[in-house]
Parts: structure tokens; C-alpha cells; sequence
């Protein structure tokens, strides 16, 4: 009987042990899983993808990326890491890494890792939480504590989202698990010390198991409430929106509710505040927003197991989002944004400094969109961008057209990508024309895209998409090398009636890459074999007034290898006439929007006739660019123009119909004007 009692006690002893070390584990583990997810939301997504090389490393746009990891770090002395991953071509590699720069292991091991570092160990949670084999990417956390030379550690990952709800990558947060291996073994300690009398064991083991468990709820509680707020201004963050978008959405499609609207808020140059007055103006900045916003909002803030009402969220960066219940009209939403925007107006004082921030708003509603949380969000997105075009600090409601402008845009970016490297892009030529001799003196190489399904596609739509992810360097050096096999094979083919110079227009990213550009110029006459007198290059006006001193220092190099310049869309923007005169250029293309103003409009005629006498006076050749009839030609050759170029002289020419040149129908009426 003794022995039996024993039994049962020590059964229940252990019982209640191992009860109480899964409770401790439990509890740090949903922890450790809610601190990943609560990391994920901080990283920045548009950021985190420039940062690919190893020459990052520590760099400014680096140490921008990873800051937000450091403070967390920081506030979170048990964090041991926080670093991010992404899955390229089937490989794992590192990002960003919260260690502080030049910190080894205790053998001297480097605990930095390096941008692009591959990662050759895939675990299982690894992989879960990267989403390989097709599957979403999952949280996951370590079902126990491991060690190795950099200590005892847990570790939680969670994959990394970006505002349209796509994965990119993962997070992983390694905790140092030494505190919870000593609660651990304190409690096996008090379980062993229960053996002595039976029944004070038992009253102790229950009363310890309850005060854990309580413990443990009350932690787990506080927890759940800090994983879901935002810890810089306490709003709800992106993960709890999304679910109480979810539950708004359901009660309008099960007729529980009239509709709701979501409203998409981004700070229009919110980055310049971070750049000139530092990150705790900008922090300072975005609690002052929040609370301007929650003010301006018609009903209470969201609580915990709240169903209704609105609710305000800071969704990462300076992106906040309002979610707007039980709607009456599509208008009402309209009016909630007027009234947030109204309240945003006045200026801010932030650490002694009088600020304004400006926001463009993108709203959707249950009219416009039936789908669920994340293409609510995704439309309201896309009508947030469609207000910055807009004119910035106004609000914009989203339609199925500005979706349909989106999935061509982004049809265009995938294969812009691909039509570099094939005879989808190809080149034509415009004729610049002497308007006394009606000579063809020289061609303008066309970007041209004959895109296999979507058709013909305008230089000015796709060249912006390019210069956006990064394909116009590409481009404008396979344009050069074009350009210049076409004027050999023309010289070859016909010296006497080649024109005299083809010229290509060069970007601000060529102009802003310096020597590299030059070199590439250098090469490619050197495999065409052209002589430099034959290329020309045109610099647009505003490109020149952004950043004068490299343009400056780049049209000196090229003219030291004897290229010829123009100067395009010359009185286009707010140019200074001094340009003309710091700048070495042997042409200056007059802007076509100067044209329109040639007929009966006498302080039109005098500022181009100004413009003219002062290009002449500098012995530079003078081209009016948009030439389009008869009339416009006659005043530009009594104002002294010397050439033109336009669609009075025909449509751009492929190469083959450049050179042998035959006669034009305009060429006589031009003689005769």
C-alpha cells in the first residue's frame, strides 16, 4: 500500500512536472513566435530589395534597412540575432543582420553575416517559413533550445510580407534561452524536493502549477496585446487590420452591414524629414500624425474584441490605413478622408522645428471591390499612387481602370526585361533639315517596341518604367551601339549621302554615371569604327538644370574625344540662359511647345526670335524641334532659324530607307518658302 501511494505520488509529481516545464516552454515559445511577426512588420520592403550585393554591407541604404532591427534588438536584451533571408534560385541567402558591425564569437569567429551570403544549411523551419515547395510561408519556432558557439539559443522566424501581401524573404529572431533552461531546471528541483512528505508535495506541485499557469496567461495576455500594436505610435498594425478588414468584409457580404471603405494613407516626402532632421524627428513626427488621425476619425478606436467601429493602423514606414464601417453612401468615405486630410493640414512642431507633411489618400469600398482583405488593401494601394500622380495631397477613389494601368505596367516592366536582349527594340530615324538648302543634315535615332501581344509601345510610356527598374543604362547603351553601326554601314554604303551626324538622347542616369558612360561612348565607335565627329549626343534642359556640374564635367569629356552635343527641349522647363553659355554644346534644340505659339502671338514670335539671335550670337547651330506645316517653317526661316526637325519632313525612317536618300513631296514647297 505504501509503496503504491509512493507510486501515485511520484506519477503525479511527474505528471505535474513535466505539465509545468511544457506550460513554461509553451508560453516562451508563443512569446519568441510573437516577436518575429511583430520584427517582420518593421523591415522595410521597397528598401530591403535594393540591398542584394556584397559591397552593401554597412552602407547608408544598409545601415537604413537594418535600423529598425537594431532598436528592437536593442530593446530586447535576451535578442541575440535578427536577420533576414530571401530564396533565389533555389539557394538561401542572407540580407541584413542586427549585429553590430565588427562583433565576433568568443573564437573569433565574425558574427556579422554578409549581404548575399548564401546559407547552405536548409532546415526544416527555415524552409517553412520561406514557403519552398509551393506552400505560403508559415511562422515557425524551435520546438527546443540548441547550442552552439554563439550560446544557447530559441529561435522564431516569420516570413516578410510586402504592402501587397507577397513574400519576399523571412526574419528570424534568435532569443538567448538560457533564462528559460534555468526556470526549467529550478522547477525539476522543486519537483525532486516535493518528494519528502507526499501531501505537502502535492499541495505545493498544485499551488506552483497554478501560480505558472496564471503567470503564464497573464504574460501570454500582454504579449498578444504588444504583438498587436505598433510600438512606436500603439495604433493596431498590419496583421491585426487585416484580420478586422476580413471580419468587416464578411458581415457586408452576409448583409450584417451596408459597406465599408478602406483609406489608404502615404506622406508625401516623408523620407526628406529622416534625411535632414534624423529618425526621432521623424518617429516624432508619425506619433503626431497618429494622434491627428485617431482625432479625426467619426467613431471610438479599435479595441480588443471590438467587432465595430473604425479603425487606424500604422501598416509600416509612414503608411497608415483607416478602415471605415457601416457606410451609408461611397461619398461618406470621400468626406472621412477630406476630414483626415483637413486635420493633417496644419503645420507640426517637431524638436524645434515648424514642419508640413502633406498625405495622398487612396480609398476603395465595397462597391468597388468584392474581394477579400488582401485585394482591398492592394486597390487601395493602387488609387494611393494614382492620388500622388495626381498632384500629391488629395484623395483619389480607386476604379477597375487604374487596376487595368497597373497590370499593363507591370506586363511592361516583365518584358522590357527580356526585349533588351532581342530585335523587339529596334531604332528609326527623324530628319533634322536645313530650312534654306532643304538638305537632310542629320537623324535622331527613335526608340522604338514592337511588343509580341501587347503591339506597338511608345518610347514615352516605357522609357519611365525602364529608368524605374533600373533598365535604362542597358537600353541607352545598346541605342549608342545601334546608332553608330547604322551610321558606319550608311557611310559605307554612301558617304556623300549619309547624313552628317546621328544623335542619340542620353539620360540622367548616363549622365550621372560619369567615366563609365564615357568609356562605353569610347568603345563602342572603337568596334563600329566611326569616327566621333559622326555621333552626336543630346542632354535634355533638365536634366542639365538638376545637376549642372556633371553634366558640365560630362560634356567636356565627350567633346575631348570629339563628340558633337545638342541640347534638347531647350526653354521647356524653368531653364536659365546662362546654361548656354557654361555648357559646350554645338546645337540647341528649341522645346516644340515654343511652336504653338508662332501663330498671331507677338510676344511668342519675340521671345523665340530673342532665343535665336542669342543661339546665333554663341555660333551654335539652331534646331526648332515639333515642325508640323508650311507656316511655321516660313516664320522660323525669317526668324533665322537654321534647322528643323518635325513631321512636316516625314515620319522616322528604318534603317534601309535613310540612305541612298531619294527626293521628298515637301522639298520644293520648302525651297520656295
Amino acid at each position: 500500500m505504501f509503496l503504491v501511494m509512493w507510486v501515485v505520488v511520484a506519477a503525479g509529481i511527474v505528471g505535474l512536472w513535466v505539465t509545468m516545464q511544457q506550460a513554461a516552454l509553451q508560453g516562451f515559445q508563443q512569446s519568441l513566435m510573437n516577436l518575429a511577426r511583430e520584427a517582420s512588420v518593421s523591415v522595410d520592403p521597397g528598401l530591403h530589395e535594393r540591398i542584394r550585393r556584397p559591397e552593401q554591407l554597412n552602407d547608408p541604404d544598409y545601415r537604413r534597412a537594418v535600423e529598425p532591427l537594431r532598436r528592437i534588438r536593442k530593446a530586447v536584451p535576451d535578442i541575440r540575432y535578427i536577420y533576414t533571408v530571401v530564396l533565389s534560385d533555389d539557394q538561401i541567402h542572407f540580407v541584413l543582420d542586427a549585429s553590430d558591425p565588427g562583433s565576433t564569437s568568443a573564437s573569433g569567429r565574425s558574427d556579422q553575416s554578409g549581404v548575399w551570403e548564401v546559407y547552405p544549411h536548409h532546415t526544416k523551419n527555415l524552409d517553412l517559413a520561406l514557403g519552398r515547395g509551393g506552400h505560403p510561408g508559415i511562422p515557425v519556432v524551435d520546438e527546443a533550445p540548441y547550442t552552439d558557439e554563439w550560446g544557447t539559443v530559441m529561435s522564431g522566424i516569420a516570413p516578410l510580407l510586402d504592402t501587397r501581401g507577397r513574400q519576399f524573404g523571412a526574419i528570424g529572431v534568435d532569443v538567448d534561452a538560457t533564462r528559460l533552461l534555468e526556470r526549467l531546471a529550478r522547477l525539476r528541483e522543486r519537483a525532486l524536493l516535493g518528494l519528502i512528505p507526499a501531501g505537502v508535495l502535492i499541495f505545493i506541485a498544485g499551488s506552483l502549477f497554478f501560480r505558472i499557469r496564471r503567470r503564464g496567461l497573464a504574460d501570454a495576455q500582454a504579449l498578444i496585446d504588444s504583438a498587436q500594436r505598433d510600438k512606436l505610435t500603439g495604433l493596431p498594425n498590419r496583421t491585426v487590420f487585416m484580420e478586422f478588414l476580413e471580419r468587416s468584409l464578411a458581415r457586408v457580404h452576409e448583409g450584417q452591414q451596408a459597406a465599408c471603405a478602406v483609406l489608404f494613407f502615404d506622406f508625401d516626402r516623408f523620407k526628406q524629414v529622416n534625411d535632414t532632421l534624423g529618425h526621432e524627428a521623424g518617429d516624432e513626427l508619425l506619433r503626431q500624425i497618429a494622434h491627428r488621425l485617431q482625432t479625426a476619425l467619426r467613431s471610438p478606436q479599435w479595441q480588443v474584441g471590438n467587432s465595430g467601429g473604425d479603425m487606424l493602423s500604422r501598416f509600416g514606414g509612414d503608411e497608415f490605413l483607416v478602415l471605415v464601417n457601416e457606410l451609408r453612401t461611397g461619398d461618406e468615405s470621400v468626406q472621412v478622408a477630406e476630414r483626415c486630410l483637413n486635420a493633417l493640414t496644419p503645420c507640426y512642431h517637431v524638436l524645434g522645428h515648424e514642419l508640413h507633411s502633406t498625405a495622398s489618400v487612396g480609398i476603395v469600398t465595397t462597391d468597388q471591390c468584392q474581394g477579400g482583405a488582401e485585394e482591398f488593401v492592394r486597390n487601395a494601394d493602387i488609387a494611393m499612387y494614382e492620388a500622388k500622380r495626381a498632384g500629391r495631397g488629395c484623395s483619389v477613389v480607386f476604379s477597375e481602370a487604374m487596376h487595368a494601368r497597373l497590370t499593363r505596367h507591370l506586363a511592361i516592366e516583365t518584358s522590357l526585361r527580356r526585349a533588351v536582349s532581342t530585335d523587339q527594340l529596334f531604332l528609326e530615324y527623324e530628319f533634322t533639315v536645313d530650312l534654306e538648302s532643304a538638305r537632310r543634315r542629320s537623324v535622331v535615332a527613335t526608340l522604338r517596341w514592337n511588343h509580341p501581344t501587347l503591339g506597338a509601345i511608345a518610347a514615352s510610356e516605357f522609357v519611365p518604367i525602364a529608368q524605374k527598374c533600373g533598365l535604362l543604362p542597358a537600353i541607352g547603351q545598346w541605342t549608342i551601339d545601334e546608332a553608330c553601326k547604322a551610321m558606319a554601314l550608311w557611310r559605307t554604303q554612301n558617304a556623300q549621302a549619309a547624313p552628317e551626324t546621328v544623335s542619340v538622347c542620353i539620360s540622367s542616369s548616363e549622365i550621372s554615371s560619369g567615366d563609365k558612360f564615357v568609356e562605353y561612348v569610347r568603345g563602342a565607335l572603337a568596334r563600329r569604327k566611326l569616327s566621333p565627329e559622326y555621333l552626336q549626343l543630346e542632354l535634355s534642359e533638365r536634366d542639365v538644370m538638376r545637376d549642372r556640374d556633371e553634366s558640365g564635367k560630362l560634356a567636356g569629356k565627350l567633346r575631348q574625344l570629339g563628340i558633337k552635343l545638342a541640347l534638347r527641349e531647350f526653354g521647356g522647363g524653368h531653364s536659365s540662359l546662362a546654361v548656354l553659355r557654361g555648357l559646350a554644346v554645338d546645337t540647341v534644340k528649341i522645346d516644340r511647345s515654343h511652336l504653338a505659339e508662332l501663330h498671331g502671338n507677338h510676344a511668342g514670335l519675340a521671345v523665340i526670335g530673342a532665343t535665336l539671335t542669342l543661339i546665333r550670337n554663341l555660333a551654335m547651330v539652331s534646331v526648332a524641334d515639333g515642325v508640323e506645316n508650311e507656316t511655321q517653317v516660313g516664320i522660323l526661316q525669317a526668324l533665322g532659324c537654321h534647322c528643323g526637325q518635325g513631321s512636316f519632313f516625314g515620319a522616322p525612317k528604318p534603317f534601309s530607307e535613310v540612305v541612298p536618300l531619294s527626293d521628298s513631296p515637301w522639298e520644293d514647297l520648302l525651297t520656295s518658302l
